[in-house]
């Protein structure tokens, strides 16, 4: 008799088989307005994956600033990211943290 893991939905359908591969967490990083940085994570060259959760709004847009978000790039092993000058005293870095890892 074979071993393995399956889960089925309520209608009898494979949802998740021990053969599917699984987003694994690498780790977060908190990231500074204005600070061009990168990291690099093995598990992000196996199909890696990353999100952008902002730290909070602080009054976005106020007056007639905008908000500068980062730019992700995502080469191989590394995720990088940018950010634009700002255009206006009331320009304002729309910081916070990401979370990658790899599948």
């Amino acid at each position: 008799m074979t071993a393995g893991l399956q889960i089925f939905d309520a209608s009898g359908n494979i949802v998740l088989d021990a053969t599917y591969r699984v987003m694994r967490l690498g780790g977060f990083r908190q990231i500074y307005g204005g600070t061009n940085d990168s990291v690099t994570d093995s598990r992000l060259a196996q199909g890696g994956w990353f999100t952008f959760q902002p730290g909070g709004t602080r009054g976005d847009g106020y007056l007639s600033g905008g908000v500068i978000v980062p730019r992700f790039t995502l080469s191989g092993s590394t995720l990088s990211w940018t950010w634009n000058a700002k255009n206006s005293t009331y320009d304002i870095y729309q910081e916070g943290y990401i979370v990658y890892g790899g599948s």
